[in-house]
């Protein structure tokens, strides 16, 4: 990590001339130009195109911070092209700017064709700043560049600054990347390096200190429907010139803190949905649950770009409104009631889970409620109809910045783990002679298994979750027959989503002489999947996010029949999950309890056949046969 002591803001210097006159800037000196002959390739790389569709044989991009505190940026890019999809993305490229404040040109837009003849793209300049480029011909085998660069006449309204994230490789191979990031006195830039120890080669060219990363023969990296984001397993670096998160936190306050001065409408309402409330935590869960729960999420199309909260009453007439929207709001009714409340932005987890540097890279806005003993309790009234108290995975364990002061406060969300997502399932039934096994259950869910019951069902009528419910919990067991299956407290947002419903599985057992074979019917049950089938990776895998299975079965046996081999334990753990389980006999009943923690995580490629070793045990475990006899007479 590169980094400055320096806790000021930085002032730029006055303007450059060329961007008084709104000219583009020579960033050339800083990374000199690397032509296409110097980058095709010396032969064939017919197997790699159609290993991967695709090969980068440039990748060069340059960012400069200059002294009146505007910015350009330049990309180079060629590459190889083989698969469709890949073919695809080079029919029209289009790129949009503002007229006013930048300038965007295209020096290169060429396709080169496997005959060697070359051709230009067509440039189309459309209003408002568009412009589309279309590549033509494109087919398997050719080659495609596209030179450009983006002059911006205004600093960043958050301040002038630079900041961003780049890469040191990509999804498929790249033969030659630079990466190269300068910046002008008096701005310093931070760079911290993850996955990765390359450091950038660095040198002063005039009042510019200038970074630079030059690799070559990156190799590619295989991806699928579970490698975990780019950001925690690929190599990149993550720079800033901004020293500290005050200026950050100054703009999230102009756009997201609620008035001082809070409108009537919002008072009336405060004091009318808190007019039962005996306790502050009465209160806190009766406002929560009417920003969470009655404000439907989302804005009107022609209020998508809006940066800042909805007007009140607007808010208020139509009852909608985005993470900002519900937040602010929420805000406003805890702190009519002298509640103290703060809205937190951050950035979720499907979006990577490492911290940026100072920067305004956030997607998301919560709310921090500190109670009357000083814990702080965190809300997300746009997560979802999340039970009071609980919160999505995707906000556990990131890092926010809270807006409670004017350089704010960054934290990290508490992480609840597999507990804080359960589904914990209770049954007491009975297995006939003729195999059939028949039992009631009840079952108690939590965190974000709870919340998704409630998206689907809780705006339906009796009848449809009925239904539907029947045809869900039928869906993982053959032959089931659902009876009487009925939701408890699924509105009632400060409990747990319960349900119950009676079961009977025909023929769940076998029967072979004066034995049968009984599997216990395990919720959640683990199995092989084709992603874990497989001998090795070369990729990581993103183990199941956190969640709790627990289940426990009390199970009247048919007469004159008793277990063979019981007791029967087994327990199972790795770094990614906890996995036990337990079957005796008691009473002529056989009582089964297991418990299995997802405790996510992203699993290495040195480390998938540990992981797929505990995996295949839980899996073996689950399909267990249970081995009951028949006393003889």
């Amino acid at each position: 990590m590169n980094s400055s002591p320096n806790v000021t803001s930085v002032k730029p210097r006055r303007k450059l001339w060329r961007t008084r006159f709104k000219l583009a800037r020579n960033v050339l000196p800083f990374a000199p130009h690397i032509s296409y002959a110097e980058v095709v390739p010396d032969s064939p790389i017919d197997g790699e195109l159609q290993h991967w569709g695709e090969v980068i044989l440039l990748s060069d991009l340059v960012a400069v911070l200059h002294r009146d505190g505007t910015i350009t940026r330049r990309a180079h890019h060629i590459a190889s092209l083989h698969a469709n999809e890949s073919l695809s993305q080079w029919d029209e490229v289009f790129r949009f700017y503002d007229r006013q404040t930048a300038l965007h040109k295209i020096q290169t837009a060429r396709v080169y064709l496997p005959d060697g003849s070359q051709r230009k793209a067509r440039k189309v300049i459309q209003p408002y700043g568009q412009i589309a480029v279309q590549f033509y011909p494109l087919r398997p085998g050719v080659t495609v560049e596209l030179e450009e660069q983006q002059d911006f006449f205004k600093p960043d309204r958050i301040s002038a600054c630079m900041w961003g994230q780049e890469y040191l490789r990509y999804s498929i191979p790249c033969q030659r990347l630079r990466c190269t990031i300068a910046v002008a006195e008096p701005f310093e830039l931070q760079y911290e390096l993850h996955q990765t120890n390359q450091e950038p080669r660095s040198w002063k060219q005039g009042t510019y200190q200038v970074y630079q990363w030059h690799l070559q023969a990156l190799p590619g990296y295989e991806t699928d429907d579970a490698t975990p984001h780019p950001r925690d397993v690929l190599p990149w670096v993550d720079f800033t010139t901004l020293t500290n998160w005050k200026p950050i936190a100054k703009f999230y306050r102009q756009d997201l803190e609620p008035p001082s001065n809070i409108p009537v409408q919002i008072q009336k309402l405060s004091e009318d949905l808190t007019r039962e409330s005996e306790t502050t935590e009465d209160k806190i869960y009766a406002l929560y649950r009417y920003a969470s729960d009655d404000v439907r999420y989302g804005r009107h199309p022609n209020e998508l770009a809006l940066e800042k909260t909805r007007e009140v009453g607007s808010m208020l007439e139509d009852m909608r409104g985005d993470c900002k929207d519900k937040s602010s709001l929420l805000v406003s009714l805890l702190r009519h009631q002298e509640i103290e409340a703060e809205v937190a932005v951050l950035l979720t987890r499907a979006n990577g889970t490492i911290p940026f540097l100072p920067g305004a890279r956030f997607d998301h806005a919560i709310v921090c409620v500190t109670n009357e003993q000083g814990v702080r309790l965190w809300l997300d009234p746009a997560g979802g109809p999340m039970t009071f108290k609980d919160l999505p995975y995707n906000d556990q364990g990131m890092q926010a910045l809270l807006l409670n002061l004017p350089a704010g406060e960054l934290t990290t969300i508490p992480c609840g783990g597999p507990e804080s997502h359960q589904v914990h399932r209770q049954c007491e039934g009975k297995l006939s002679e003729d195999c059939s096994y028949e039992f009631g259950t009840n079952v108690s869910t939590t965190g974000d298994t709870a919340m998704e019951f409630r998206l689907r069902y809780i705006n339906r009528n009796e009848e449809y979750q009925s239904l539907t419910l029947e045809r869900e919990l039928a869906s993982s067991l053959t032959g089931a027959r659902i009876d009487a299956p009925l939701f408890h407290n699924l509105t009632d947002l400060s409990q747990q989503v319960t349900y119950s419903c009676k079961m009977t599985l025909d023929q769940w057992a076998r029967k072979i002489e004066d034995i049968i074979l009984f599997r216990v019917p395990w919720i959640g049950a683990m199995h092989t999947v084709a992603l874990i089938n497989v001998q090795k990776r070369n990729s990581a895998l993103q183990a199941p996010w956190p969640i709790r299975f627990s289940d426990q079965h009390r199970i009247e046996l048919p007469p004159g029949y008793h277990g063979y081999g019981l007791p029967y334990q087994q327990r199972f753990e790795c770094e990614w999950g906890r996995y036990e389980t337990s079957i005796y006999e008691e009473d002529s009943q056989l009582i089964c309890h297991r418990q299995v923690d997802h405790l996510g995580g992203t699993v290495r490629e040195e480390q998938y056949l540990d992981f797929k070793q505990y995996w295949e045990q839980c899996t073996r475990a689950d399909a267990l046969d249970v081995v009951l006899m028949k006393k003889p007479d």
